[in-house]
């Protein structure tokens, strides 16, 4: 199921090149504009979305976001040739976005007709309600364990989905919706940290569980930066409760704070090609500026 994708794309590149014993339905045969069009799309609509960003094309551009503007181009200058292949490639690429109430309405659109492209719609759709059910289910907002019970919940409903479309485009998003919601709870957590028992500690084991589940992710460089950033936090937290040049400051606890951070960045700032690499590097400066000015007014 939904394994098809990428010959669907082929098919359809294929078509324009069909020898002229070949009699395909007309509809389907792209225009040399629409081919230009699809075929870097095609390839790149089967990344795994979960652990590389959307590509970008040769402008420079988010290949999904730049396809609908020259799909929506196509249909000025093409009214009504081809609808089902232009709506099913914007259903496509609204799914990548992540915006599944467009795709659905576009896959919604092809399904209504006969054509070759029907059967394939039918699948996503069913996909997408999936992933809708998922997104929709409420989240209680008087109490916070409800609340994190039910991000629980949704986590093992995506976890289900990503075993579920193992080897499908479905999957890679499904990781990615998986994701969001643990990044989520680590959030919530870290806001309501001292309206909760342990807090802190929560909040730490938050983000090692959440480095260690998604150490496959694009984000994941994102995540050791934020995880290196609380503990700034609780760096600062520590010196404006204990005044560094009064007696009750103790410096060891401090150092551990700081090293603990420095030891995130560092992973970040050693890794070449990332775009986090330099705002790593950064955030080292800023922390051995902050250790230096404490160290000093603790003598």
């Amino acid at each position: 199921m939904l394994k098809s994708t990428g010959l669907i794309f082929v098919c359809l590149l294929a078509l324009a090149g069909c020898s002229s014993k070949a009699v395909p339905d007309s509809q389907y045969v792209p225009a040399g504009g629409l081919l230009d069009i699809l075929k870097d799309f095609q390839r790149l609509a089967r990344e795994d979305l979960y652990r590389f960003p959307i590509s970008k094309d040769v402008t420079g551009m988010n290949v999904m976001k730049a396809t609908l503007l020259r799909l929506e181009d196509y249909e000025k200058k093409n009214p009504r040739r081809f609808p089902d292949i232009v709506a099913f490639t914007k259903g496509t690429a609204y799914e990548k976005l992540r915006d599944y109430e467009r795709a659905l309405a576009y896959y919604r659109k092809v399904a209504e007709q006969n054509g070759r492209l029907g059967e394939e719609s039918k699948q996503r759709i069913a996909a997408l309600e999936a992933f809708r059910q998922i997104i929709e289910t409420p989240l209680s907002a008087d109490d916070p364990f409800a609340y994190l019970e039910a991000l629980d919940q949704k986590v093992a409903s995506w976890n289900e989905l990503v075993k579920k479309y193992q080897g499908t485009p479905y999957e890679f998003l499904a990781r990615v919706e998986e994701e969001r919601v643990d990044r989520a709870k680590v959030t919530f957590v870290e806001l309501n940290r001292h309206r909760i028992k342990n807090g802190n500690d929560l909040v730490i084991v938050g983000y090692s569980q959440l480095i260690a589940k998604h150490r496959q992710s694009k984000n994941y460089y994102r995540h050791l930066i934020d995880f290196g950033d609380f503990y700034v936090t609780l760096a600062k937290d520590y010196v404006a409760q204990h005044d560094p040049e009064g007696l009750d400051f103790d410096a060891a606890v401090f150092d551990q704070l700081a090293k603990s951070a420095l030891k995130l960045y560092t992973e970040v700032a050693r890794v070449d090609g990332i775009v986090e690499k330099i705002e790593a590097q950064g955030k080292i400066e800023a922390l051995r500026g902050l250790t230096e000015k404490v160290k000093r007014l603790n003598q």
